[in-house]
């Protein structure tokens, strides 16, 4: 299950979003800026240009992929899409700040 946490108070207040476990970081972005921007998933190329043209989404999702039985890759990406500055860590937290 994932969760999304919202406290909408300033435009510059951060939107959180956790990634399920077997969700790619990718699918991730697209969904916690779906929720943010109340515009369906599938939309959101229209909307705000598909997600590869602000990061390649197969290296997004393989950066911090897991490798055999350790824990994700240590770090974070941040990047701009879709008017939000976005941060995923290898937690699979996706942060919205606009």
């Amino acid at each position: 299950m994932t969760s999304t946490t919202t406290t909408r108070e300033t435009s510059q207040t951060p939107m959180n979003y956790q990634a399920d476990p077997e969700q790619s970081l990718s699918e991730a972005v697209l969904e916690a800026v779906a929720v943010a921007t109340d515009v369906d998933q599938l939309a959101l190329a229209d909307e705000f240009d598909p997600l590869y043209h602000a990061i390649d989404p197969s290296a997004l999702d393989s950066l911090f992929r897991e490798r055999c039985e350790a824990d994700r890759a240590v770090g974070s990406v941040t990047f701009e899409y879709a008017g939000f500055l976005v941060s995923v860590d290898r937690t699979g937290q996706v942060t919205l700040t606009s």
